[in-house]
C-alpha cells in the first residue's frame, strides 16, 4: 500500500505518452516489471520515482482527473499479478499479518489421502484469511468458485479440476476493487491440495507462466 500511495503522490506531474487499451496496458506493466527487476541496486524511493516518470505519469495523461485514481488502482494491482518481482517486494515491505500464508522455495510433496480429497471435493463451503487477516468466504459447485469478501463484494471464477489433487480457477468477474484490477477475464490460477490438518487444507497456488509459489490455509466451513 505504501507503494500505491507513493505512486498517487506523483499524479500531478508532467506526462509524456499514452497507452490505448487493456492489452497495451499489460505490455506497459510488463515493461515496468522489467525495469523494477533491473533496478534492485537502487533505493526504493528512486525505483518508485523511475516507474512514475517512465510509465505511470505518461499512461495517466489520457484520462481525466476523476478517472486517474481508478487507473492507478488498475496498474497497482495488475502489476502485482504480472510481476513476481513486485509481489516479492510487497511481501518484504508489507508481510502478511497472518501465518496462514507463506512463500515457498520448493513445492512440498502432497500427502493428502484419497479419502481426504474425496471429502474436499464434496464440500461446498470454505473460508480463508487474506494477507491482512480479513476472512474471505468461498462457495463452490461443480462449475463455479464464488468468493465473498469482508466488505460484501464478490468474485466469480470457473472451478476446473485438472488432476486428482489439482484444480484451476479461471477468473470471470468481480466487483471487488483489488480482484477486478488484479485479474481480467480468462486469467488462470493453479491450485494443488497438499495436505489436511485438522479443519484446514494446505493449498499451493501459482500463476501461469510464473515460478513463484505461495501456500495458504483453506478452512472447511
Amino acid at each position: 500500500m505504501k507503494f500505491k500511495l507513493l505512486l498517487l503522490s506523483f499524479i500531478f506531474s508532467n506526462f509524456l505518452f499514452a497507452q490505448k487499451d487493456i492489452d497495451s496496458t499489460d505490455k506497459m506493466i510488463d515493461q515496468m516489471c522489467l525495469d523494477f527487476q533491473n533496478s534492485e541496486n537502487l533505493s526504493d524511493s528512486i525505483r518508485i520515482q523511475n516507474l512514475n516518470q517512465k510509465f505511470i505519469l505518461p499512461y495517466l495523461d489520457q484520462f481525466s482527473d476523476l478517472e486517474r485514481e481508478s487507473k492507478i488502482d488498475h496498474v497497482y494491482f495488475r502489476l502485482q499479478k504480472r510481476c513476481e518481482y513486485f509481489r516479492e517486494y510487497l511481501f518484504k515491505i508489507d508481510p502478511p499479518k497472518t501465518d496462514d500464508w507463506k512463500k515457498l522455495q520448493n513445492k512440498p510433496k502432497a500427502t493428502i489421502s484419497d479419502n481426504e480429497l474425496s471429502k474436499f471435493k464434496t464440500h461446498t463451503n470454505f473460508f480463508y484469511a487474506e494477507s491482512g487477516g480479513e476472512k474471505t468466504y468461498v462457495k463452490t459447485n461443480s462449475e463455479y468458485w464464488i468468493e465473498t469478501f469482508s466488505d460484501g463484494t464478490t468474485s466469480k471464477l470457473n472451478y476446473e479440476w485438472v488432476d486428482k489433487n489439482k484444480f484451476d480457477l479461471i477468473f470471470i468477474e468481480s466487483n471487488n476493487n483489488s480482484r477486478k484490477n488484479f485479474s481480467k477475464k480468462g486469467d488462470r490460477y493453479h491450485y494443488e491440495i497438499i495436505s489436511k490438518e485438522g479443519h484446514f487444507y494446505n493449498i499451493v497456488v501459482g500463476i501461469s507462466g510464473q515460478s513463484q509459489l505461495l501456500q495458504f490455509k483453506l478452512f472447511a466451513n
